[in-house]
């Protein structure tokens, strides 16, 4: 059942008051917003970081050692705000979500686990699918395409049964968000934002989020909190994409907050570089 246009702003009001409030409190000069940020120097083991991207400073290092090293040139006058929620974050997953998810990997076989991250994927292709053709990379839009009819119509998308077709060109498995069209774009990272549960992003990823929800088919599911528990259910089946990074992060970095900050604006980079 689609939701009718007068729920959509109500549901993006919290969003509209965030980016209110982010641009009032940004003001760093304008030229900050646009530089690149430096290579990172912090590495994690998660499946979405690109191997070797990044370098791990152990957690034996001194400060001064580590703080030698060169470090991201993105801004970050939100940095009491982004530790409170980087903590908070880093608690409920380690100590929350980690052992939830260890007990549903216990009582799940990964069969089912595998289905439902692949159905996840192939529900989110309008997302890809969009933003390649707002980047103009219409023949990886082709590719998204055509992975999303041979999905869906031999498996409902519960299967990667496209994986084993050869494409006409490379196309990144995690696909194009609408953070990186704005980087293709010629925008900076802006600000570094922490956001609760949500995690690192910046000031053009937040953004891009919020563009992205018109393209995912459960933003226009009705009621909201369906919607909302099925989407929260199946990124939790996915955890572990990213619960490596933040196990590694707390074990081999000297400063867990500045490693994620770095591993973070280093992959996006890489993604709108690519």
């Amino acid at each position: 059942m689609l939701m009718t246009n007068k729920l959509i702003p109500a549901r993006l009001l919290p969003f509209v008051l965030f980016f209110a409030l982010l641009c009032a409190l940004a003001h760093s000069p304008a030229h900050a917003a646009r530089q690149e940020p430096a290579p990172s120097v912090v590495y994690g083991n998660a499946p979405l970081l690109a191997p070797g991207a990044v370098t791990v400073a152990p957690a034996g290092s001194s400060l001064d050692d580590y703080d030698s090293e060169p470090i991201s040139a993105i801004a970050d006058p939100l940095e009491p705000w982004n530790r409170f929620w980087f903590h908070f974050n880093d608690i409920f997953f380690l100590y929350i979500a980690k052992p939830a998810y260890d007990a549903w990997v216990f009582v799940t076989p990964h069969q089912l686990r595998g289905g439902l991250k692949n159905f996840f994927h192939n529900l989110l292709f309008p997302v890809r699918f969009i933003n390649n053709i707002l980047q103009f990379r219409f023949f990886e839009a082709g590719v998204e395409f055509g992975r999303f009819v041979i999905n869906t119509t031999t498996s409902a998308g519960f299967a990667n049964v496209a994986a084993r077709h050869k494409t006409i060109v490379p196309v990144d498995p995690t696909g194009e968000d609408f953070g990186q069209t704005l980087g293709r774009w010629g925008i900076g990272h802006g600000i570094y934002i922490v956001w609760p549960l949500i995690g690192p992003s910046s000031l053009r990823d937040t953004v891009g989020r919020v563009g992205d929800l018109f393209a995912d088919p459960l933003f226009y599911v009705n009621p909201w909190e369906l919607a909302s528990g099925v989407e929260g259910g199946l990124r939790f089946n996915s955890l572990d994409d990213v619960l490596p990074l933040y196990g590694d992060l707390k074990t081999v970095a000297v400063d867990p907050y500045i490693a994620m900050r770095e591993a973070y604006v280093n992959f996006r980079r890489t993604q709108v570089l690519r």
